[in-house]
């Protein structure tokens, strides 16, 4: 089993204020217990998690929390593989974005991407708009 996960779930983990905060603790503990196997996620989400922690709480120690929570100080900290988006997968992602009318962003379609060559089972996300293209754990 494996999961992947999308940044509003790291974000809402760290932000008592978002609406899903429950829930995305929820889904941290089970990924840190193994409950879904290996968990995993990109430096493009990332980039997006620091900077939408960083947005939405206007705190700069909220934002270096979720930062740290997928890449720790120390490798051997992390409960989640961080993946790299190379130029193919991001060739393919773009191709997606250009072709389908869907509100799914660039980094969702690296995500997409990702899942089916990688073949991971889930993606933990709050975005229905996922729901075409990927199996979602919400």
């Amino acid at each position: 089993m494996s999961l992947f996960l999308d940044t509003g779930v790291v974000v809402a983990s760290h932000n008592v204020r978002d609406a899903n905060h429950a829930r995305a603790l929820e889904i941290m503990r089970e990924v840190r217990d193994g409950k879904h196997g290996t968990a995993y996620s990109s430096d493009f989400v990332l980039d997006e998690a620091v900077t939408l922690a960083l947005v939405r709480t206007r705190s700069r120690d909220i934002a270096l929390d979720v930062g740290r929570s997928l890449l720790p100080d120390r490798q051997e900290q992390g409960m989640v593989v961080l993946l790299h988006v190379d130029e193919a997968t991001v060739r393919r992602a773009w191709a997606s974005f250009v072709s389908r009318e869907t509100t799914l962003s660039f980094t969702d379609w690296t995500i997409v991407e990702m899942v089916r060559a990688l073949r991971i089972d889930w993606v933990a996300s709050f975005d229905a708009a996922l729901d075409s293209w990927v199996t979602r754990l919400a």
